[in-house]
């Protein structure tokens, strides 16, 4: 028998309201984010402002074999999810996917989407976040709305570090730039030189060890691990793992 799980329309429906704190640098868990948590709840790694959004959050979630979790088209806040195992079943308005690990969903206001663990228990990460500035729907729609995209389907271009697969660079109701690809980096490589820009990011680690420099520290990020970078802040990252590290970079204006 399916269950719904309703916890989620409840926490959208406070997510835009009250203050918030920016949300710290670091590298966080999704393993000590779920300790004493039962699989089929969320699971929060991170919660918070930013310098372009007013509400963000990041949370781990897992559905139990027949599990069916609904978002409604009058919810306020824009969301972005990452398949972290799958596969699951998507409808997303009139549209029906099959999606597996590493594909994305991006639900903007106004839309509707069910998710559901038909044969197999699934795990995604799901990014909440509503803007300083007032949602421009017509915005989000004319650059294509809601959209779900297969990782089978993004093409990988190599180069001589490991490759990289762009999903996409666009804008949505909340933001005014949405950017997004994956890299894979290859042992005993570095991203990049230590590096600063405006723009806030997330390293979402899809598999592989590595260790993060942000500003003067240094830590670990392993496979599961959500990494938040705030603007300006001093950042790169080292594989230091045996196989390749391959991780997500999502930035946003």
């Amino acid at each position: 028998m399916k269950i719904k799980l309703t916890i989620f329309c409840l926490l959208a429906a406070g997510f835009a309201m009250g203050q918030t704190s920016p949300v710290v640098s670091h590298v966080y868990s999704w393993d000590s984010s779920a300790a004493g948590l039962r699989k089929g709840t969320a699971r929060p790694v991170f919660s918070g402002s930013g310098a372009i959004l007013a509400k963000h959050s990041m949370t781990g979630v897992t559905m139990l074999k027949g599990e069916t979790l609904t978002f409604n088209p009058d919810s306020p806040v824009e969301k972005f999810f990452i398949v972290k195992n799958g596969p699951v079943k998507v409808q997303m308005n009139d549209s029906m996917a099959v999606l597996d690990r590493g594909s994305v969903i991006s639900l903007q206001p106004g839309s509707r989407l069910v998710l559901m663990a038909v044969n197999n228990m699934v795990q995604l990460y799901e990014m909440d976040y509503v803007s300083i500035a007032p949602a421009d729907a017509e915005r989000g729609r004319k650059a294509g709305g809601s959209f779900m995209m297969d990782w089978n389907q993004i093409v990988f271009k190599p180069h001589d570090k490991g490759g990289v697969r762009q999903f996409f660079d666009r804008q949505t109701a909340m933001l005014n730039r949405f950017d997004i690809h994956v890299t894979t980096l290859n042992p005993n490589n570095k991203s990049h030189d230590p590096h600063t820009h405006k723009n806030e990011e997330i390293i979402l680690m899809l598999q592989g060890n590595a260790e993060m420099q942000i500003g003067t520290d240094h830590e670990k990020a392993n496979s599961g691990d959500v990494v938040f970078l705030g603007s300006n802040v001093l950042h790169n990252l080292t594989n230091i793992g045996t196989v390749p590290c391959i991780y997500y970079a999502i930035q946003w204006n």
